[in-house]
């Protein structure tokens, strides 16, 4: 899988390019112009991947550097989102119908572990910033597939967003985060990042992404989906071939019904190479593929809250 010369643009490519130093710049938020500092990364090195594609590397890591958010109209993306030139008719959506709804409740982790199912207006002022510090990473990235959406961004760019909040829920300080409030998010997260890419999977050349939104599949259970992704990444042409490897071994977890996190290590290098079946009942029509992609997935643009619930993010075929 090869790495994407423009490091922060947010695409498959950047998912293995991990950081450790940044620089800064300043500009101004498109759509309320308050000012913005934003970090350019630079090189860095891996200790490690999961088979999802998140590499490991120890400090600050790159998927939480990248992100960004304007304090005041919570406007969140890429650098490169930062930059870009956004019609009136778009700013002045994004502000009366969208920044309403980004609300940071992560400072009150002290109450009962729920994710709000309701919707959820804030105080937000175009006067003034609403918050004094940054909002955790997951938040960020969720903000960011928000202001994707907005600006009608294509559904791979929109999904890597989602995937890398749930990314975040791995790396501190997100997965210090109560338990009951992580599980709930991990699955929301996961479910709204396979929905995104799979609708927007036959628009990408990268032969990769057919692989990840296997792997997405098999840890969120849909394993049906997953053998049907790793077995058209096999037989595709391309593809990075240590993925071929990892795909072959990870047909056989979902066909086991095995939805384990694992890293590329225990997944290539495990010295039995079998996954342990677990006690279920076979899978029907088990290898088979389970039928197209949605075409038209339900949108979440109109939903509200900081935080995607059952509600705002589509729910698998």
């Amino acid at each position: 899988m090869g790495t994407d010369s423009s490091v922060g643009s947010g695409s498959l490519g950047d998912i293995i390019a991990p950081m450790v130093i940044w620089s800064t710049l300043e500009t101004s938020c498109p759509i309320c112009e308050n000012r913005v500092r934003l970090r350019e990364v630079g090189s860095g090195f891996a200790i490690g991947q999961d088979s999802d594609l998140l590499v490991r590397m120890e400090g600050k890591h790159i998927i939480q550097a990248e992100v960004h958010t304007c304090l005041q109209c919570h406007f969140s993306g890429f650098g490169a989102d930062f930059l870009r030139t956004i019609s009136p008719a778009a700013r002045r959506r994004f502000r009366e119908e969208v920044s309403p709804t980004l609300v940071d409740d992560a400072a009150a982790l002290e109450a009962p572990a729920v994710i709000p199912r309701q919707p959820q207006k804030s105080r937000a002022s175009s006067t003034r910033p609403e918050y004094k510090r940054t909002p955790l990473p997951d938040i960020q990235y969720y903000w960011a597939y928000r202001t994707a959406e907005t600006l009608a961004l294509p559904p791979v760019a929109q999904g890597l967003r989602l995937l890398r909040a749930y990314w975040c829920l791995r790396l501190d300080p997100t997965a210090r985060l109560p338990v009951p409030r992580l599980k709930a998010l991990r699955k929301l997260y996961l479910r709204g990042a396979i929905q995104k890419l799979r609708q927007g999977v036959r628009f990408e050349p990268d032969p990769n992404l057919t692989y990840l939104i296997g792997e997405l599949c098999r840890r969120n259970e849909n394993y049906l989906l997953a053998i049907s992704y790793f077995r058209r990444f096999l037989e595709r042409e391309g593809g990075a071939m240590y993925l071929k490897l990892a795909a072959k071994k990870l047909l056989d977890a979902a066909r086991n019904r095995v939805p384990d996190a694992l890293s590329m290590e225990q997944v290539l290098y495990d010295g039995s190479g079998e996954h342990k079946r677990r006690s279920a009942k076979p899978l029907p029509g088990q290898g088979e593929a389970p039928g197209r992609p949605a075409a038209n997935p339900r949108s979440s643009g109109s939903g509200e809250g900081t935080r995607p619930g059952e509600d705002d993010l589509p729910g698998d075929e």
